[in-house]
């Protein structure tokens, strides 16, 4: 990819936004990393100017902070950020099914649910936690955008990506794949309703808030402000 120069159209500004979005919400970019406009414009391969849009852009979701005079902070996550995250998907999710369900026949119904979430369950089973994570957001962002509420969709778009890392942070712990299966992974219940699927819903996100708190819980940052990976600042 050319390198652009300042004033690049706002076209780059969103490519950029794509791939730092990308490298957030995959950790690559871990919570608390501070970077800077230049040293990302250089590692792109863009100009300033569209790096800085898509910086901005990604402030006003919450996933990046501006530190004054010092450039630009992945957004840490606390215990009490991931908290209420999962209490902001706890009010929103379980409607986003019901309403969901209420779009799709009644004659389809049980089995759309069931493929898509089986398809969850094979990525899980088939020992890939990025594929299943990946896997669990699409999920959940066919079931916003069943609603047919942009106002909804645009909601969980927002909130699926701070999710994201939570999911993506915790799934590095080898223990995770061992404490989450039991619970997460169980099967969407046969004669889906919008009711039922509203009740599902509520357990996947319940029990994955129980079980992700219960794995940090065991990390030592957490006694700490900021929660970050096992041995992450170890010195070497």
């Amino acid at each position: 990819m050319t390198p652009a120069d300042d004033t690049a159209p706002v076209t780059l500004a969103s490519e950029v936004y794509v791939t730092l979005r990308g490298r957030i919400t995959s950790c690559q970019l871990a919570p608390g990393e501070r970077v800077t406009e230049r040293q990302l414009a250089a590692d792109l391969g863009y100009g300033l100017t569209p790096v800085r849009q898509a910086l901005a852009r990604l402030d006003s979701e919450g996933l990046v902070r501006t530190l004054p005079r010092r450039g630009y902070q992945v957004t840490p996550l606390t215990i009490g950020s991931v908290n209420e995250l999962f209490q902001v998907w706890r009010i929103i999710g379980p409607p986003i099914a019901e309403l969901a369900a209420k779009n799709i026949p009644a004659d389809v119904r049980d089995q759309t649910f069931r493929a898509h979430f089986a398809h969850v369950a094979a990525t899980y089973q088939g020992d890939d936690l990025v594929a299943t994570i990946e896997a669990t957001a699409t999920f959940w962002q066919w079931l916003a955008e069943m609603t047919h509420n942009s106002r909804l969709v645009e909601l969980y778009t927002r909130l699926e990506g701070e999710l994201r890392r939570v999911f993506m942070l915790v799934f590095k712990d080898p223990a995770a794949h061992e404490v989450l299966s039991p619970g997460v992974m169980e099967a969407w219940p046969a004669g889906a309703t919008p009711e039922s699927c509203r009740r599902q819903a509520e357990k996947f996100i319940d029990t994955s808030h129980r079980l992700l708190l219960g794995i940090l819980a065991t990390w030592p940052s957490v006694v700490q402000a900021e929660v970050v990976p096992p041995g992450a600042w170890d010195v070497a």
